[in-house]
């Protein structure tokens, strides 16, 4: 088929993916050597939820590259002890000597998710309970203090468990290494060197312009039984979560991600040896993911064995169905929105019909 032909038909497909649970149709952008494809507006801010993972790898990977910490530095070594206290141990465990940033970037420190927690138990910031009262504004000490109602899942090391309350130590870690604001760090360390001016406008907003961000903010639905974040007055309710200071993850557009992705992936960032060791695929989150160390790889054949051999991307994924790709064979950047957790399965069937693309025509 045409690649003219075949993009077409991708984005017609794209626009008539709404409902009236969802009655949003998704965002795409693709871009690279020989593939262009642009669905929706792709300089609308959108919450990227956990893509935000890769900038906070990033940063890590920077501040080692100063010298003001090592992967295997222990936490002790790293935060105060009231950052420490309320997490839960395996027996025999001491989480201060432990647990090493390594752990915490692979999902292998054996702390439990504060955001989604394990069967039977139950943490004020799960995403029900955000719901729940959208204008609470959470700070990252409080998500960590909701730790200590949770039992530890392994000793570190032992097995992959992914877990938002790794993340929120490592920009814990961010900020205690550099004595800087995790917010002000992306801004500088990242946003502003990668022209991404539109995620770097709500660091730092005061009411009046964070109301008009606000405004501007593409629906979004968290859980999984239809409660969402898509009226204006819930969005705005939400937003001050939003400034990249929380923890929670942040407002970017398509543009603003592909404009990272190429300030990673060139070097602008960092020196590109920390790439492989972001991706390298070590353990499997579920078939044809496969989590790294802040990045993941999709392994297509994992989802079906008909699709091996499809390129191998690399980048982050959002709860809400957010994914930022990258290609490296193909120089091909891969943007989706699809707003909702509950759409995460038909966000992976278009990803899927754009990698086919990508090994045919990119």
């Amino acid at each position: 088929m045409d690649v003219d032909i075949a993009v077409r038909r991708t984005a017609a497909t794209l626009r008539r993916t709404t409902s009236d649970q969802f009655p949003v149709a998704p965002v795409a952008l693709v871009t690279g050597r020989n593939l262009e494809l642009s669905v929706g507006d792709p300089d609308q801010p959108f919450f990227v939820a956990s893509i935000d993972k890769v900038f906070i790898a990033t940063l890590i990977a920077q501040l080692a590259a100063d010298g003001l910490l090592r992967l295997d530095s222990p936490l002790g070594e790293l935060l105060p002890d009231e950052d420490l206290a309320p997490l839960p141990a395996a027996p025999g465990i001491d989480n201060a000597h432990h647990v090493t940033v390594e752990h915490l970037l692979t999902h292998t420190s054996g702390l439990p998710d504060v955001m989604l927690p394990p069967r039977g138990h139950e943490t004020e910031c799960a995403i029900p309970r955000l719901l729940a009262d959208p204008s609470r504004v959470w700070a990252i000490q409080e998500f960590l203090q909701q730790s200590a109602h949770l039992p530890p899942l392994a000793r570190p090391g032992a097995r992959f468990c992914y877990s938002d309350t790794g993340y929120f130590l490592l920009i814990r870690i961010i900020e205690e290494a550099s004595g800087v604001g995790f917010a002000e760090q992306l801004r500088a360390r990242i946003f502003e060197p990668a022209g991404m001016t539109d995620s770097a406008a709500w660091v730092g907003a005061d009411a009046d312009r964070l109301d008009r961000l606000a405004a501007t903010l593409a629906p979004f639905w968290l859980d999984t039984r239809g409660s969402e974040l898509r009226t204006g007055g819930a969005r705005r309710a939400f937003a001050a979560n939003l400034t990249w200071t929380s923890g929670l993850g942040g407002p970017s557009t398509a543009h603003d991600l592909v404009r990272f992705q190429r300030a990673l992936h060139g070097g602008e960032l960092l020196d590109p040896a920390w790439i492989d060791f972001f991706a390298h695929p070590r353990n499997r989150f579920r078939p044809g993911i496969h989590y790294g160390a802040g990045m993941n790889t999709l392994l297509f054949g994992g989802f079906f064995p008909t699709l091996r051999g499809y390129p191998r991307p690399v980048g982050g994924l959002g709860y809400t169905a957010t994914h930022m790709y990258y290609y490296p064979e193909q120089q091909t950047h891969v943007i989706l929105n699809y707003h909702a957790h509950r759409r995460m399965q038909a966000s992976f069937l278009m990803h899927i019909r754009i990698a086919g693309l990508i090994r045919r025509h990119g």
